[in-house]
């Protein structure tokens, strides 16, 4: 037994559990004997040359077991954000070394440099992403991919498979092998990527982090930058809220829905995004609908680098931060008052609400959003449409076989019976789970309770490993997202919370446990990086 929370907690942080008979024994004996079989262990350990490669588990995919499920495949990878591939992963320095340019095209678009990787005697010819932070001669690759028909639709043909790379060495499989010989072939391979910029550039008012000696030094930073936005905004608006705007206000006698997100929680393993597909019938495009940036998913995990702007060497990172973005259901909500058919409407719940048959697909809500977290369906992709030549390929363009998988009889039992399956034409974004909340009311209403805190759960909530996110009624002063809001309030922000738009989501701030402090009013430093483009460089924007 690990005893108390406490007890547990401490464990975490050292890593790991003393028994009593071990602390209480001595502190054991030398042996001269032992030392030297480990030392002569560790010099016949066979020396490595040149480039590393090293094959490992993407958080998706794993080792290819569940390839055939495309709502992995379509999972991007928290670092590099690709769908549907497995690449060579490569540091800043290799890529100058391979002769690979690192400007605003090669970021923008999906068209990446092919290498031939070769070990011993097998040769691979993979697509290589950029990434800051890596070590500067190991190449990595991803396993699972490769795999036949005989998988399914969604995993035949997808990637390379790098088993060949590992090897067997009498009692271990080894997942790196030295030696590797590496060169660009001068051809492109397109790889659908869903973020392609690294940076937030200071944009203080999108995320917020900071370094423990910093927090420590400057505590109030955050709630000061906030109450400075209140003054300003309530100045400029004669001391009245409500007569300087435009939006209505909304009477909310009830229920409050709002969310919290920690990032310092966040790991990005995108539980929350496969966990958000399945709850709500969100639609698998294929590979060729991610490259036009056609992607539907409701939730999506921004991926952001932090080094030192001073720091010439731009793969020395500091960290990475992770943003769990969707739908920020608003109060003053930009896309409500541009719908011409009020398709999209605020409930009495504070829920940024979308009545799917009245959308005509104007798209003018998603322009309105400062979030783009808003989706189309640009094509019929689970075949709920009742007009046929919506998945004609003739008019709405190619389309991956994997699509028509997910509307088969069998596949289509994965779908949702309390969530409306969306058809062509159709604006859709999170809900909040509306269905998992009006049932969690109808169940207080049948045991004749007032709804309790916690019994209303939505499914990303549910699926994060971390209890990164919390989510509840906010008018309830007991309720978790109000403790948590009250006692984290040096961290809380709001994102783009000058805009006035009252979003229902607050973030708590990412704190690196160092010991660095970072000067300046809001702690950004905007200096630029040498050797890698402006549009791609990554910052120590905190």
């Amino acid at each position: 037994m690990l005893g108390s929370l406490d007890d547990f907690n401490k464990i975490l942080q050292i890593g790991v559990k003393e028994s009593p008979a071990a602390a209480a024994a001595g502190a054991g004996s030398y042996s001269a004997a032992a030392v030297a079989d480990a030392t002569a262990a560790i010099s016949g350990y066979k020396k490595g040359t040149g480039d590393e490669l090293v094959v490992y588990q993407k958080v998706s995919i794993g080792t290819g077991a569940q390839a055939g499920n495309p709502w992995l495949q379509e999972l991007p990878d928290p670092i590099s954000k690709a769908t549907w591939d497995n690449y060579a992963l490569i540091s800043v320095t290799k890529s100058k070394e391979l002769g690979i340019t690192l400007n605003a095209d090669h970021e923008y678009y999906p068209e990446k440099p092919v290498l031939e990787i070769t070990v011993g005697g097998t040769t691979m010819k993979l697509p290589c992403l950029v990434i800051p932070g890596m070590n500067a001669n190991t190449i990595a690759v991803a396993l699972g991919y490769g795999r036949n028909e005989e998988t399914g639709k969604a995993a035949a043909g997808v990637g390379q498979n790098a088993y060949q790379f590992t090897s067997y060495n009498g009692s271990n499989v080894e997942y790196h092998v030295t030696g590797v010989s590496v060169k660009n072939t001068g051809s492109k391979y397109k790889i659908a990527q869903t973020q392609i910029h690294n940076s937030y550039e200071g944009r203080i008012e999108v995320l917020r982090e900071t370094t423990m000696a910093t927090f420590k030094k400057e505590p109030n930073v955050i709630p000061e930058w906030r109450e400075e936005l209140k003054e300003e905004y309530h100045n400029n608006a004669n001391g009245d809220f409500n007569e300087a705007t435009l939006y209505p206000q909304h009477d909310q006698p009830g229920l409050k829905w709002g969310m919290n997100i920690d990032l310092n929680s966040c790991t990005g393993c995108g539980a929350c995004v496969v966990a958000c597909h399945a709850e709500n019938n969100v639609p698998v495009v294929g590979k060729r609908e991610v490259l036009r940036y056609h992607d539907m998913h409701w939730l999506r995990i921004d991926r952001y680098f932090v080094s030192d702007a001073t720091d010439k060497d731009p793969d020395n990172l500091k960290g990475v931060v992770f943003q769990p973005m969707l739908c920020q259901h608003c109060d003053n909500a930009p896309c409500e008052n541009v719908c011409p058919v009020a398709a999209t409407n605020h409930s009495m719940e504070g829920i940024n609400q979308m009545a799917y048959n009245r959308c005509i697909g104007t798209r003018y809500c998603a322009n309105n959003c400062p979030f783009k977290v808003r989706r189309f369906n640009w094509a019929d992709y689970t075949g709920a449409d009742s007009f046929k030549n919506n998945q004609d390929q003739s008019l709405v363009g190619k389309l991956d076989d994997v699509i028509f998988q997910m509307n088969d009889d069998l596949t289509r039992m994965v779908l949702n019976p309390d969530v409306t399956v969306r058809s062509r034409g159709v604006m859709e974004k999170c809900t909040f789970c509306v269905q998992k909340l009006q049932s969690a009311k109808l169940d207080a209403k049948k045991a004749g309770t007032v709804l309790p805190d916690g019994s209303a759960k939505t499914a990303c909530q549910t699926a994060c490993a971390t209890n990164a996110i919390v989510f509840g009624n906010i008018h309830d002063k007991e309720s978790a997202i109000n403790k948590v809001r009250e006692e984290n309030d040096q961290r809380k922000f709001y994102v783009l919370e000058q805009l006035h738009v009252l979003p229902s989501i607050s973030y708590l701030a990412k704190v690196r446990n160092t010991d660095e402090v970072i000067e300046g009013k809001h702690h950004v430093a905007g200096e630029k990086h040498e050797g890698m483009p402006a549009s791609t460089k990554p910052e120590e924007t905190h």
